[in-house]
């Protein structure tokens, strides 16, 4: 069987005490035909020193360097200087089980793929022992899909063909990225306006089984990061403008009416996952006027986006989104009493606890 080269590009921000392990998860790969580019992300800690460490040690990596961007725009830096025939993306403290590139690789080969599905983990460390908070595995009927936008904007709902919509877990054929000129288009939350161009234009998915990604939860360890760092209002908006991105996309192919009520779920989930509501009333309950009023605001700058569609949501999601439109509705009387029945919901009638897989 061939072996083609495969690329793998890790975004770097401040991430000197997990770059060695992400090194050698990667260097330690059972399949050794493979590119490494590290992009340094302005980082300010030891982590340009690992790094270049490391191209030293080991001649298939290389590291760039850029002023900081963001991640999406060090992802895009890496795509701009891949050779490979294929395509990874890994976080600068996240690994991979080392045979996750040769089964890849093998199922992107035997089934023709363009985009190959694994499964991940996330997980956090706590007194030094690794603990799992969660696991998502494809199902094999989404290899057998047709839609697969559909199956896509079924992330955080029961349907057994969901994909998660993020780029961590899959292998790219790197003609479908180039031949589409797919990119990141944003700072931070730009992993699904990636994914939706890429599912578009896919011809042939293929997963494969197994728990092959470690995604590393470090908000417990008293650290920020993008998903977990807390409420702020710019890193909000910058969830709402992918969602923007996204529905823009839908409309530019002429198929968003065939997709709107599946859009409008999907983005309901995502408002009260991303869009500060699980922030401030689920996680912590203590919303402070300042943060309050401007995840409010928000809310109301997006409502023509904000539906009732809920059908087969997770649970956790699906009885949220009435809770959503009352509070939307209650805040055009008064943010104040907005906040005040969103904060009473999460504490008398909820039910249910806050975990990483909700």
């Amino acid at each position: 069987m061939p072996s083609p080269l495969v690329t793998v590009i890790v975004p770097v921000y401040n991430l000197a005490p997990y770059l060695e392990n992400t090194i050698q998860s990667l260097v330690g790969q059972t399949y050794s035909n493979t590119e490494l580019i590290f992009i340094n992300d302005g980082s300010t800690d030891r982590s340009l020193e690992i790094l270049q460490a490391a191209a030293e040690k080991y001649p298939n990596i290389r590291c760039l360097q850029q002023e900081n961007a963001g991640q999406g725009a060090a992802r895009n830096k890496g795509l701009d200087h891949a050779t490979g025939e294929f395509v990874i993306f890994l976080d600068g403290d996240d690994w991979m089980d080392p045979v996750t590139l040769e089964r890849a690789v093998e199922a992107a080969l035997k089934e023709n793929a363009e985009i190959v599905c694994f499964g991940y983990k996330s997980v956090k460390k706590q007194d030094g022992k690794l603990e799992e908070l969660y696991k998502f595995e494809h199902a094999p009927s989404v290899l057998h899909h047709e839609d697969l936008i559909s199956c896509f904007l079924a992330e955080n709902t029961v349907r057994k063909e969901a994909l998660n919509t993020a780029t961590l877990g899959k292998l790219y054929k790197r003609s479908l990225i180039e031949t589409h000129n797919i990119r990141f288009r944003q700072r931070i939350f730009e992993d699904s306006p990636f994914m939706l161009e890429a599912v578009y234009y896919a011809t042939r998915l293929a997963c494969i089984s197994g728990f092959l990604y470690y995604y590393l939860q470090r908000g417990t360890e008293g650290e920020a990061s993008t998903m977990n760092s807390g409420f702020r209002a710019d890193k909000v908006a910058l969830f709402y403008q992918a969602d923007q991105l996204m529905k823009s996309f839908l409309r530019s192919k002429g198929i968003w009416s065939e997709y709107r009520n599946d859009f409008m779920r999907y983005h309901n989930a995502r408002v009260i996952i991303y869009g500060g509501y699980f922030e401030l009333y689920r996680y912590s309950n203590t919303a402070g006027k300042e943060a309050y009023r401007a995840f409010i605001k928000l809310l109301q700058k997006h409502s023509t986006d904000l539906g009732w569609q809920k059908a087969s949501l997770h649970k956790t999601y699906r009885k949220r989104v009435p809770v959503l439109q009352i509070g939307l509705f209650l805040s055009r009387i008064s943010p104040w009493l907005a906040n005040r029945y969103f904060r009473t919901y999460e504490k008398k009638y909820a039910f249910d606890r806050p975990s990483s897989g909700n």
